[in-house]
């Protein structure tokens, strides 16, 4: 996306990269609080957190921007197993002629305001029948072009965001898991803390289920920026 690249900047990376990151860490935050009370502990944990390079940047921030990355090389992972490997992304199979989602007309639309609009004729229905794999690749290349055309849209931002929430908030899970393992096991067994082995268990619930219905969220909410994405272009190239 090309338009408003500065407020997209802002609000993809906010909503859908730093939150997630922040929500995942939570049992880390947790941890962290209950250690605190731990004296020598606590101040050495302050003050490796606070130390500062590059000017005002601390440690703290460089960890979760590495968390972050982290989280989101895992969603990408999880992206790719879901989407990628198995049907493509929704903004190419929902397209396809053999996909029932949309009718056959509105395909066919779809592919005439394609041509009009960046002079790159799709292959019909008889092609996708002879050759699968060269439909499915035209189709992917014809969404960066839309993308760039449309910009931030009116709700495709809205939509990509909240997609990119929920890859990167399962992503998270990942790790946020086992740590809520490792803070169950602590507040019974070292520390012999209950709010902290009960708030773990809740989080620990809360991240289990993300985990076990990954697939139909993420399903989900791809599916609905790529219907957004895809309506966006169709009204805005009605007049083509």
């Amino acid at each position: 996306m090309m338009q408003n690249k500065k407020n997209l900047f802002d609000s993809y990376t906010l909503y859908a990269r730093v939150f997630p990151a922040l929500i995942s860490a939570l049992p880390l935050f947790i941890l962290w609080y209950f250690i605190s009370a731990l004296g020598e502990l606590s101040g050495l944990l302050s003050y490796i957190l606070s130390l500062k390079f590059l000017g005002t940047v601390t440690l703290g921030v460089v960890f979760l921007y590495f968390y972050a990355q982290v989280v989101r090389t895992a969603s990408k992972f999880l992206e790719k197993r879901y989407f990628l490997a198995a049907r493509g992304f929704p903004t190419m199979y929902l397209m396809l002629y053999g996909d029932d989602t949309f009718s056959r007309n509105y395909k066919d639309a779809y592919r005439a305001r394609a041509a009009k609009a960046f002079g790159i004729t799709l292959p019909t229905e008889e092609d996708e029948k002879e050759d699968l794999e060269e439909t499915k690749r035209r189709l992917h290349e014809i969404t960066k072009h839309i993308i760039l055309q449309l910009g931030s849209g009116h709700l495709v931002l809205k939509h990509n965001v909240w997609y990119g929430f929920f890859r990167n908030l399962v992503g998270g899970a990942l790790f946020a898991s086992p740590f809520c393992i490792l803070n169950i096991y602590l507040g019974v067994v070292i520390l012999n803390n209950p709010t902290l082995w009960a708030t773990s268990i809740v989080l620990l619930v809360c991240f289990a289920f993300l985990l076990l219905w990954r697939k139909p969220i993420l399903v989900q909410h791809g599916e609905a920026y790529a219907k957004q994405l895809i309506a966006e272009f169709m009204e805005n190239n009605k007049g083509e």
